[in-house]
């Protein structure tokens, strides 16, 4: 009996071993890339630089935060304004969109196999790569200029231009955006139960009654854990402004401003400020849906 409690005891320090060494380096990774990192970010918030080269603590930068609100040609309420854009796409378009393909994927409309290939090709290609090659496809020089061309269409530069280029970068992460979302749902959707909806066929439900009334509240708890998330990052809604125009020609996002300010200003502070100010706006907005999501689960579970 002694050397079986001698071995169970070597045996349970291995495991904690073990344990220890499985989550030492994610730990580390969260006290330094995330607690270190947003404590940081919370103090530089509250700093200016001083003149005899230290810093003073005041609140000069929220100050001038609000100050900026009130132009007219601010440049944070115009990153503002299309990171409000992108996330309405976002939940407005792009989401419907991804729920209605991956039901007529689940009930394997003619072609499936072909759009599922199309959709889902982008979640494997880089991010780099779709959008160097969406680019050089809209191009002066490219393919769709070249046949407008042959229609005697002029083609403007929509990456260039003003009055093209945020619609233009819109188009592509709403269509590139659909992959991603169509994983997570299509494996919500072989979670249905087939003989639920074999019944409403019987009781003589259409696929659009079938749509609404069976399969959306069916899949509601993954729906409602992606609209959580969504509205986790209702301010650092953005698309790959880097990628494309690198803010210019109107298309500067919060998310993108702030990188900006970051890895091409001298300062931390105001960028700083800007991020915390929008965090605590936008802490009780994706909290509050999380409740409100979260009580729909509860009535579908029950």
């Amino acid at each position: 009996m002694r050397r079986i409690a001698i071995k169970r005891k070597k045996k349970t320090w291995g495991e904690i071993l073990f344990i220890i060494g499985m989550l030492f380096i994610p730990i580390v990774h969260f006290l330094v890339f995330w607690l270190y990192k947003n404590i940081d970010s919370i103090l530089l918030a509250f700093q200016t630089p001083a003149l005899n080269g230290g810093i003073e603590w005041n609140f000069e930068n929220f100050n001038t935060l609000f100050k900026e609100f009130s132009l007219p040609d601010s440049n944070i309420l115009r990153a503002l304004k299309n990171t409000f854009i992108f996330f309405f796409a976002d939940l407005f378009i792009t989401f419907p969109l991804a729920i209605l393909i991956a039901y007529f994927i689940y009930k394997r409309v003619p072609g499936f196999r072909t759009f599922r290939g199309i959709f889902y090709l982008p979640c494997i290609i880089a991010a780099t790569v779709t959008a160097t090659l969406f680019e050089y496809i809209i191009a002066g020089n490219g393919p769709v200029a070249q046949i407008l061309g042959i229609q005697g269409i002029e083609m403007p530069a929509l990456l260039a231009n003003s009055d093209y280029a945020l619609k233009t970068i819109l188009f592509y992460t709403i269509f590139f955006g659909l992959g991603g979302n169509l994983v997570l749902l299509s494996g919500a959707l072989n979670q249905v139960d087939k003989s639920v909806l074999e019944s409403a066929n019987i009781d003589g439900a259409n696929r659009f009654q079938e749509l609404i009334y069976m399969i959306i509240p069916l899949m509601w708890p993954t729906l409602s854990t992606i609209l959580t998330f969504m509205f986790v990052g209702l301010f650092g809604a953005s698309g790959p402004i880097l990628l494309f125009t690198q803010g210019a020609y109107g298309t500067q996002t919060l998310s993108y401003w702030i990188f900006h300010q970051v890895y091409y200003g001298s300062t931390y502070y105001y960028p700083a400020a800007v991020g915390l100010f929008f965090t605590l706006i936008g802490a009780p907005i994706a909290l509050v849906m999380r409740w409100l999501l979260s009580k729909g689960v509860d009535d579908v579970a029950g």
